[in-house]
């Protein structure tokens, strides 16, 4: 594991609260946890190192996935959420997968020590957002 994603694994894992969860792949170690939605379904929260370096990605993947109908009416709310939130950036993959996507800046000295903060924005962010979406997909 990349020392970054290991540090970062071994700050959230002093919560009790929390279920924190390791993965190797070939070229990059990830950190995750898993959060419920308030109606149904849930997302991953993923730390990722490709490197030793403390240039770790944020990612929430497949928050919602939108077909070709619906993209049209959520495009612009995830504009409108991009513009809200400071640390998140929406976007949606030639899939219709809307992601959610954070990156620590690579000269960070510890990744570590903002990892819950992060954790716990996201979460609110998610919170507030997932329902604007809703609308947009359903209206």
């Amino acid at each position: 594991m990349f020392q970054a994603t290991q540090k970062i694994y071994d700050e959230l894992k002093t919560d009790p609260d929390l279920k924190v969860f390791t993965e190797e792949l070939d070229s990059a170690s990830m950190v995750w946890l898993q959060f419920g939605l308030n109606n149904g379904g849930n997302y991953r929260i993923r730390f990722i190192s490709r490197d030793d370096d403390n240039d770790v990605a944020v990612r929430i993947i497949g928050l919602v996935t939108v077909d070709d109908a619906q993209q049209s009416k959520v495009l612009p709310v995830l504009n409108k959420l991009n513009q809200k939130f400071r640390y998140a950036k929406f976007a949606m993959d030639d899939d219709g997968d809307i992601n959610i996507e954070y990156d620590y800046l690579v000269r960070c000295p510890d990744p570590s020590a903002s990892a819950r903060e992060i954790m716990i924005r996201l979460v609110k962010i998610i919170d507030d957002a997932y329902p604007d979406i809703m609308r947009a997909m359903w209206a």
